[in-house]
């Protein structure tokens, strides 16, 4: 039989949220490390985008947006209640908190945290553009720890959302982390996101592995 495969860089923040879904809703996968200045040509072959990650499934349907992965592993799982429990309006709560994320956040993130790479001037108005964002999901949070309630982006309630942008926050927090740390106008996402890294399969999920070659025996992972 067949293993689904997943091309992966550990550090990627899309590849994290792949992972993350992959391994909390029980999906088995041989994992497979990429070199990023050296990639595979099997990886070439499936995907011609040639970044991570890339899913390939036991029945060669390849997948290759991270979003579309974890959206795979969770109707997999029958955990369709991380879509928004069927109710259309958290459904798409869900998925617009997801694309500011993505289209918006991801932006600014990485003209702020890779600005010598990229040769940005003025990175404090994106690291400003950033924290306009944070603090707008700061604020939702506040309102379910005000009730008692979990710390949750949307109705109090772990989701695709969550899953999705934690990794990017975890992002920005890399870039300088005692600022973040210390940050008082964000103590709630700074909860919500400690309760990832104090999860008990974050370890799994980032856990170091070698560049996978042909040569290796398969790593599974999930």
């Amino acid at each position: 039989m067949k293993n689904n495969i997943l091309y992966s860089f550990r550090r990627c923040p899309y590849a994290i949220r792949a992972r993350w879904a992959l391994l909390n809703t029980n999906q088995l996968v041989e994992l497979r490390e990429v070199d990023l200045k050296n990639k595979p040509i099997e990886l070439i072959q499936i995907s011609k985008k040639g970044t991570v990650p890339v899913l390939k499934t036991s029945l060669n349907k390849v997948i290759d947006e991270s979003l579309d992965i974890m959206i795979w592993s969770i109707k997999r799982s029958n955990m369709h209640a991380l879509f928004g429990d069927n109710h259309n309006d958290k459904s798409k709560e869900i998925y617009s908190l997801i694309e500011t994320n993505d289209k918006v956040f991801k932006y600014h993130l990485d003209r702020f945290k890779y600005a010598s790479r990229l040769n940005i001037e003025e990175p404090e108005t994106h690291r400003a553009a950033c924290m306009k964002i944070l603090l707008s999901l700061n604020k939702r949070l506040k309102v379910f720890a005000t009730k008692d309630k979990p710390l949750f982006l949307v109705d109090a309630k772990e989701s695709l959302a969550d899953w999705a942008i934690w990794p990017f926050v975890r992002q920005f927090r890399i870039a300088d982390k005692e600022i973040f740390d210390q940050n008082h106008e964000i103590q709630h996402l700074r909860i919500w996101l400690n309760y990832f890294f104090t999860h008990e399969q974050y370890p799994i999920v980032m856990k170091k592995n070698e560049p996978w070659s042909k040569q290796n025996e398969p790593l599974f992972f999930g």
